[in-house]
């Protein structure tokens, strides 16, 4: 990314904006059997838990804060234990959360995350609001930051909170304020697609995964679908592949960085974690190549370790690991 476009001034690296939990994970040895098992079925024990905040854009804000990076995130929360516990968590990480929307009578988000041993994890999702006020995305803040990143199911939640976020993406623009999208599910809500859309226009990266690729483009393979997105707007592209790694598009050429093979303890967090290596190798002004390999093995550290924000790296670690 063009590293001549950030302005020195600037008191935030990364400004995170989008939805707020309480992530419970539990690790389970299989997910209930409902069909015609009876009760003994629809009773699974767990084998351990973590509990701690989490939430698409809070999950990369604490990642790239942990990698070095002053980062602020805005979101919304409730005034309740819940509430507390996350702002606390971030606060810790030296998170700025100055701007959060803490709501009167809303309860904070709570996430309930199962994964078995070997399979897919599954969500049980309480969620609290996700609109955001204007007036807790200030121009100033949003002028202090060289990066904002939003996640793209923040686009859909409902039209009030969608022109909000877009607008905030086109000041981000004048204020030479890097624009970052991780699609993120963003089809939850088919009928607000479009602000998507809109918003990859003016994104300066954009990071989906290989299932999000397709469903923006309907290219199945993920060099045409980078190159697709390139030809939407979007000025780089990094596709994750899970194991495989990731494929990258940018003025440099489109090219694929292979994965790290390591021991997986919870896919939980992969994606994040990938994201926040990758906006650390970005804001660092390094070629692509090499951001890549350090998203690449920020997301092999964390997926040794259980949680939502559990296990995400240091950047000495990250850098010794590489030269292992």
């Amino acid at each position: 990314m063009a590293s001549d476009l950030f302005d020195t001034a600037k008191t935030l690296d990364v400004l995170a904006v989008g939805d707020a939990n309480m992530d419970v994970w539990m690790q389970v040895p299989h997910h209930p059997d409902l069909a015609g098992s009876g009760e003994r079925g629809m009773g699974v024990r767990g084998d351990a838990y973590e509990f701690g905040a989490g939430g698409v854009a809070a999950n990369v804000a604490m990642g790239v804060s942990r990698l070095g990076n002053k980062a602020g995130f805005v979101g919304a929360i409730g005034k309740d234990d819940l509430g507390d516990q996350f702002q606390s968590s971030m606060r810790s990480a030296g998170i700025d959360v100055g701007h959060l929307y803490i709501m009167e009578h809303e309860s904070t988000s709570l996430a309930c995350i199962f994964e078995p041993t070997q399979g897919e994890f599954v969500f049980y999702v309480c969620p609290g609001s996700r609109y955001i006020p204007p007036e807790h995305l200030p121009d100033d803040y949003l002028a202090s930051a060289r990066m904002l990143f939003l996640p793209g199911h923040m686009l859909t939640q409902d039209e009030i909170t969608c022109h909000t976020l877009l607008d905030a993406l086109h000041k981000a623009r004048q204020y030479h304020t890097q624009i970052v999208l991780d699609p993120a599910k963003y089809w939850l809500n088919p009928d607000l697609e479009s602000f998507v859309f809109d918003a990859i226009a003016i994104s300066d990266l954009i990071l989906p995964n290989r299932s999000e690729a397709e469903l923006l483009t309907g290219c199945g393979a993920p060099a045409d679908a980078a190159a697709t997105l390139m030809d939407m707007g979007a000025s780089n592209v990094a596709i994750t592949l899970g194991v495989e790694g990731c494929l990258v598009a940018s003025n440099e050429g489109i090219f694929a960085c292979e994965g790290i093979k390591t021991e997986i303890k919870s896919a939980l967090g992969a994606g994040d974690a990938f994201t926040s290596g990758f906006l650390h190798g970005c804001l660092k002004g390094w070629p692509m190549m090499e951001t890549a390999r350090f998203a690449n093995a920020t997301a092999a550290l964390k997926i040794r370790t259980a949680g939502s924000q559990e296990g995400l790296p240091d950047a000495s670690t990250v850098e010794a690991y590489l030269k292992e």
